[in-house]
């Protein structure tokens, strides 16, 4: 286990370094971010004035020395200060990381729990109505994109029928919890989650009845042991394995920007940051920054999907 967990810790280190080398000589290959950096000024430029402005940013150097830099600041916690804003870069991701933060754990939520109980059910009553509605709706959920339902959603239940509010956030203020805050989540969770959970459903439904045609759950059916602890405890610990693994990397790609329903649902999170502020405008210190936290959720997640396998299933070991 030692020896995997070092490896693993090895490649994500690779995966890191090689995504933001790839985004510095990108971004290099981009409009000249002193163009940014000037902006709309009327007042004359002068060419010592421009070579000022590039050395405080770094851009007199050599494209290693400046990525050398950054990893260096990295090291010490500073992810460098926006061109545009002109503000510290970990301030603007720790700003909008928030609302990212709470669509991502909503829509994972709902995917998680909507898939799983309805690849079970579906797996259980197979050639049934529930077995039909399951696959039903996995095949819808899977074959619209999420710019269709997040717009028809709006069209229905904020507009005709004035269930749930769209285009804001509120206030946001009191509890958490309370319907007040919660409803402005609600459609944007479920346009999120609905395409995951029809894959966790199918997932689900597909190793579940492997496993319910397995041997052992026979003999156990044989032994007289209960229908739920079957389903629950045998069958489903060991059909979990295919499910756990797209659950843990969804929430990294949702934790990485929900891009399309941040902007339909008009929220201001780490992806619409990203494309708006740091793409368009090749804003590179907010990109480089953007990046590097996208690729360490996405490779921590990875690693915590390997390490549940050998606690969920005893049968792994790793060597």
């Amino acid at each position: 286990m030692t020896r995997f967990l070092v490896r693993r810790v090895i490649a994500m280190f690779i995966s890191v370094i090689g995504a933001t080398v790839i985004i510095f000589v990108m971004t290099r290959l981009g409009p000249d971010p002193i163009d940014l950096y000037l902006g709309d000024t009327q007042v004359e430029v002068t060419e010592e004035y421009i070579e000022l402005i590039r050395r405080e940013l770094g851009l007199d150097k050599s494209l290693p020395v400046q990525y050398g830099m950054w990893l260096w600041n990295i090291a010490h916690f500073d992810m460098g200060e926006s061109i545009g804003t002109r503000m510290p870069v970990s301030k603007i991701i720790k700003t909008h990381i928030w609302t990212t933060l709470k669509l991502a754990l909503g829509a994972w939520i709902f995917a998680v729990i909507v898939g799983v109980s309805m690849g079970v059910l579906s797996a259980v009553k197979r050639a049934t109505f529930w077995d039909y509605v399951g696959r039903g709706m996995a095949l819808f959920g899977q074959a619209t994109p999420q710019f269709w339902t997040g717009v028809m959603a709006i069209l229905l239940f904020a507009v005709i029928l004035g269930w749930f509010p769209a285009g804001t956030l509120g206030d946001q203020e009191g509890f958490p919890l309370s319907w007040k805050n919660l409803r402005y989540w609600i459609m944007p969770c479920i346009v999120l989650g609905w395409p995951a959970s029809a894959g966790i459903m199918r997932l689900t439904r597909s190793s579940m009845l492997e496993t319910l045609d397995s041997e052992y759950i026979k003999l156990a059916r044989a032994k007289g042991v209960g229908t739920q602890a079957i389903i629950w405890k045998h069958a489903l610990r060991n059909a979990v394995i295919p499910p756990l693994t797209s659950a843990l990397v969804l929430l990294a790609d949702y934790l990485n920007g929900a891009l399309v329903v941040e902007i339909i649902f008009s929220l201001p999170g780490i992806g619409t940051v990203a494309l708006n502020q740091a793409v368009y405008d090749n804003d590179w210190p907010l990109l480089a920054g953007t990046v590097f936290v996208f690729i360490g959720i996405y490779v921590g997640f990875a690693l915590m999907a390997d390490i549940a396998y050998a606690i969920i299933d005893p049968r792994i070991r790793y060597s």
